[in-house]
């Protein structure tokens, strides 16, 4: 099929029905808005995100870039790099299957069991294997392994996005790592595309040269240099996201510490208030200065006792004249216990 040269106009008013891919898109966001009402709770915001994942699938598929896709090698660049790296990032954070677990009555929170960097090679891998094989060729000859491609590389983006985003698997250090790597790894697609000695899939574009735009290999530079661009720029926003995960969590975490600690220093200070009066050791060892800080405090008690009595003032907290204490099993000299001779 023939397209019209792609002006600036064409950028907004160029779109194409791709009915399939629409009825999917209506079907899989139903369901998603049918399990939430089963789910208490549920937070608005994963939905939204979720929703607009589905909506930049949409705009991918029916937009100027779809129009042009078998056209241009750049348009169909950017398609693969969008849906690899950047709508992924929404579809993740709305938490499609935790939500199905949910509505199933399956609690619990669900975590793909790929390490982010695992993951960030197998999106890498995936972009190079479509483009420096003859995979590229193959799905521009063949619609229904085209929207196949489309679906892997989604998918792939996921596998990548979901251990990076989600919470409970690897340290928010080695996730912040991982994604400063993957912006290298991203670029590796771009600049095999650049390196290309001769045009990927060249019997299709020669098949259906043009007459306007950019030659087939300026084509492809430009979508290599694209790729590459992109790739960077749509990284920000899994970072981003990877980074505020990381600030709420350290705040929750330091919540909870600060709360232990203000139970710990009640206790403290509840011990504190009892008075607890701690003897020396000159009155709990055995001895002569033991006995003669007894007969001391004796005596001292005794004293205030009589004072508290000719005052009017009322008995002595213990209750009365203290008693000898009993603990050496004899009284003091000079005490009124001391035994007569």
């Amino acid at each position: 099929m023939t397209v019209p040269p792609l002006t600036v106009a064409r950028y907004l008013t160029s779109w194409t029905l791709d009915l399939p891919v629409v009825l999917a898109l209506a079907a899989i966001s139903v369901c998603y808005l049918l399990a939430t009402t089963r789910v208490r709770n549920w937070p608005v915001a994963r939905t939204a995100t979720f929703l607009l994942g589905m909506v930049g699938i949409l705009a991918v598929k029916t937009s100027f870039l779809a129009v042009y896709d078998h056209t241009l090698f750049w348009a169909l660049a950017v398609q693969d790099v969008l849906l690899l790296a950047l709508i992924p990032v929404g579809l993740v954070l709305g938490h499609p299957v935790q939500l199905l677990r949910e509505a199933l009555g399956k609690p619990g929170r669900f975590r793909l069991s790929l390490s982010p960097l695992l993951g960030s090679l197998v999106a890498m891998a995936t972009l190079l294997v479509v483009y420096l094989s003859s995979w590229d060729q193959a799905r521009l000859e063949n619609r229904a392994l085209f929207g196949f491609t489309h679906l892997v590389l989604v998918l792939a983006g996921c596998a990548f996005v979901g251990p990076l985003l989600t919470e409970g698997g690897s340290s928010y250090g080695v996730r912040t790592l991982v994604a400063g790597v993957d912006g290298l790894l991203d670029a590796i697609p771009g600049l095999a595309v650049l390196g290309s000695h001769s045009v990927i899939a060249g019997s299709w574009y020669a098949a259906h040269a043009r007459s306007w735009g950019p030659s087939p290999a300026k084509d492809q530079q430009i979508g290599g240099t694209a790729m590459i661009a992109l790739s960077e720029l749509v990284g920000l926003p899994a970072l981003l996201v990877l980074l505020v995960q990381w600030v709420r969590a350290d705040s929750a975490e330091a919540a909870v510490i600060d709360a232990q600690l203000d139970v710990i220093a009640s206790a403290e200070d509840a011990v504190a208030g009892e008075e607890v009066l701690q003897r020396p050791w000159w009155e709990k060892d055995a001895g002569p200065l033991a006995d003669r800080a007894a007969q001391q405090r004796w005596n001292d008690e005794t004293d205030t006792s009589a004072v508290r009595q000719s005052a009017g003032v009322g008995p002595a907290p213990s209750g009365g004249t203290p008693r000898w204490p009993p603990s050496r099993g004899r009284a003091p000299s000079g005490s009124k216990g001391q035994r007569r001779r």
